[in-house]
């Protein structure tokens, strides 16, 4: 499974690194230097929205849209046209606001050598690439359809089926994910007729289901019939306490598998000081809030 800084050492044909330098007149170690202080933040960016359904299927939606690819197969010399513009996309959905961006620049600056400036204008364009590259390594590695379903579940529907009758709410998708995410267990509903069933065949709970954790809650265990009463006798000894089992994983389906996969993807691939991965970790702690995704 290919990493953050494989996907950028093969990107453009190889000439990703040369044609960074270039364009912003580093030398190639200062290239390699600011990529290495720049892909943690990507990693933990990119893992962070797999936490979180709504932020997972909108960077599913940017996975899959094409323009990101021609920034990642490039060939010759040069930044291609738009890779800014797109790359500010990206760091959109990573990192929500241009000021998380500049902290990431100002820590990366800070550990690399190359100048704040310069690491503002390259965290767009890497990000542009990176994204091409992610969506062609899904693809490679069996991921494409996975994503491709989540993407259009986002739009409201599957691939192939009509949209959703007019009874039904503006967007399913988010009635849906309530009951799933914290709004399941039997609480009463105001309206009733109002939460909607999955309209997309039980594809979209299988899937969500796999990915994020458990769907419905567990029933409750009936209580045991009280014991006849008996003569007194002796209290016997207490048993052992046995030791609690594990609680199954309910993500252990296609839909987990593919989430290992990608947050194995996103993986930064390199040898990272310690210090420099936990200032820029405290810096998305603190700026997106701690551990959670963005949206």
């Amino acid at each position: 499974m290919m990493n953050l800084f494989d996907i950028m050492q093969s990107a453009q044909h190889g000439q990703a690194l040369p044609n960074l330098a270039q364009q912003y007149g580093l030398s190639l170690q200062q290239t390699q230097a600011a990529l290495d202080a720049l892909l943690p933040a990507f990693s933990m960016g990119l893992q962070r929205q797999t936490r979180d359904p709504y932020a997972f299927g909108s960077l599913a939606q940017m996975m899959t849209a094409s323009p990101y690819a021609r920034f990642f197969e490039a060939g010759g010399y040069g930044i291609p046209a738009g890779a800014q513009n797109a790359g500010n996309d990206v760091l959109s959905q990573l990192f929500g606001s241009r000021e998380v961006s500049q902290a990431i620049a100002a820590q990366a600056a800070a550990t690399s050598g190359v100048s704040q400036a310069i690491l503002k204008q390259m965290l767009p364009v890497i990000a542009a690439m990176l994204m091409g590259g992610l969506s062609k390594t899904s693809s490679n590695e069996g991921l494409g359809g996975i994503l491709g379903q989540f993407a259009e579940m986002m739009r409201g529907q599957m691939p192939g089926m009509q949209p959703p009758q007019p009874q039904m709410p503006a967007n399913p998708f988010e009635a849906i994910l309530k009951g799933m995410f914290g709004q399941a267990g039997g609480q009463p509903q105001p309206n009733p007729q109002a939460a909607p069933s999955d309209p997309f065949g039980g594809a979209l709970g299988q899937i969500l289901g796999g990915m994020f954790g458990g769907m419905a809650p567990q029933q409750a265990e009936p209580e045991p019939a009280p014991r006849p009463r008996s003569a007194p006798r002796r209290a016997p000894a207490p048993e052992p306490e046995l030791e609690e089992a594990a609680p199954s994983s309910s993500a252990n389906g296609p839909g987990s598998i593919g989430l290992d996969a990608l947050n194995q993807m996103f993986e930064h691939g390199r040898q990272i000081q310690d210090d420099h991965q936990n200032a820029l970790k405290s810096i998305l702690d603190a700026m997106l809030g701690g551990g959670q995704g963005r949206r």
